[in-house]
């Protein structure tokens, strides 16, 4: 498990790249992984330091929440129930393919015994090469102020987001890219992303809380602390930046990078 200080350095990696289309959960278990931890250890750790982000999204986003709630907008609402719905078609089953893969050591691939942690850096790299293509694409797309809550647009924007339960795949980045294609606003994509991370973390907290049964140490709680400061500190500056700014290249460039540490990983032993 991570000490103290590893801890606040995750939470404030978690609290900063929530908001952006980077994937936190892959940077954060990347990161985790450098300073020793153990790549499944690493993983749930990341999902964990969720609740942070989700308590600071809860409270920036406070007004909508409630409004949800008292049912006052219930197209919305029916639009992100839908989305929930499909999520979990394409996350329950992609987060045991991966947990299978952690669980194990080392993984057999044309006769190459490969450790766990460089399938992971692998999938990491090739994701986030997936999302910054999206991303590119996306913003090739036509906006529209009022684009249409429909329940094909929610159905697709549900099983995208489930995919992102993988390494690399942003939630954010992913979900922004698909509502992009579906004719949304920038500023329509992004808070309608942001508010539809609460129902959705809730729900993969429980869910991992059930299956995994996670130990809540002080290093996980402060961790945490940490997430929710810097997140609700940094969610509106981080969100008009990435509003403005292109992460595709961004996405790219660091999917390479994580690539090329996993391909000198398995050359390593074939050179030495």
């Amino acid at each position: 498990m991570a000490g103290i200080l590893n801890a606040i350095i995750l939470g404030i990696i978690q609290g900063i790249t929530e908001w952006l289309p980077v994937s936190s959960k892959g940077n954060v278990t990347a990161v985790g992984q450098f300073m020793g931890m153990p790549t499944q250890s690493a993983f749930g750790f990341a999902i964990l330091l969720h609740i942070g982000t989700l308590i600071a999204a809860a409270i920036y986003f406070r007004k909508e929440i409630i409004q949800l709630l008292e049912l006052k907008d219930r197209k919305l609402l029916k639009f992100i129930a839908t989305t929930l719905v499909f999520t979990g078609i394409t996350a329950v089953p992609c987060y045991f393919l991966l947990k299978k893969i952690l669980e194990q050591e080392t993984i057999q691939i044309l006769g190459i015994a490969i450790y766990s942690q460089t399938i992971f850096l692998l999938l990491l790299g090739f994701f986030l090469l997936v999302t910054g293509l999206l991303q590119k694409k996306a913003k090739k797309s036509k906006e529209n102020a009022e684009a249409n809550l429909s329940g094909k647009n929610a159905a697709f924007l549900g099983l995208g987001q489930g995919f992102t339960v993988l390494p690399g795949m942003s939630r954010s980045g992913t979900t922004v890219s698909i509502m992009l294609f579906e004719k949304f606003s920038p500023e329509q994509a992004f808070r309608l992303s942001f508010i539809i991370s609460v129902p959705a973390v809730i729900l993969g907290e429980l869910s991992f809380n059930l299956l995994e049964a996670p130990q809540i140490t002080i290093e996980a709680i402060i961790g945490i602390i940490a997430a929710a400061i810097v997140g609700f500190a940094s969610i509106h500056a981080l969100l008009k930046i990435a509003r403005k700014i292109n992460f595709s290249k961004f996405c790219i460039a660091l999917g390479i990078i994580y690539l090329a540490i996993a391909t000198a990983t398995i050359a390593m032993p074939f050179i030495a």
